[in-house]
């Protein structure tokens, strides 16, 4: 198998439940990880974005591999402030917002897992 095909078959997409809220969500999904801490910022971010959608619809999922974490929220309507957006940048990995062609806009917010290292003493 190669390294791609596993890393690929490593990878699980998570869809919300129900009603279930974005933040819900997130933090369901950051519970189910072996390795919490460095994704806890996705909380507080999905927050952020919940804040400034301010109740409109929209649809959201995300992918998890031991490596990263990764959350796509598009939506309808203006754009979230680009403030808030770099803001967003300034602690994660990597944002990426962008109109997807169709009255739209896709945000994607990646958190990388560090490795974990094991030192002698």
């Amino acid at each position: 198998m190669t390294t791609f095909a596993k890393s690929m078959k490593e990878e699980k997409i998570y869809q919300p439940e129900g009603n279930e809220d974005m933040k819900s969500f997130v933090k369901r999904i950051i519970a189910e990880q072996p390795d919490q801490d460095p994704l806890r910022i996705i909380e507080q971010l999905a927050d952020i974005t919940m804040n400034e959608l301010k109740n409109r619809p929209c649809q959201f999922s995300a992918t998890v591999s031991v490596k990263q974490m990764t959350l796509m929220v598009r939506h309808n309507g203006r754009p979230i402030d680009e403030r808030m957006v770099w803001v967003m940048g300034d602690h994660t990995d990597r944002v990426d917002y962008q109109p997807d062609g169709n009255d739209c806009w896709i945000l994607t917010i990646r958190r990388d897992i560090p490795p974990l290292f094991v030192t002698r003493r």
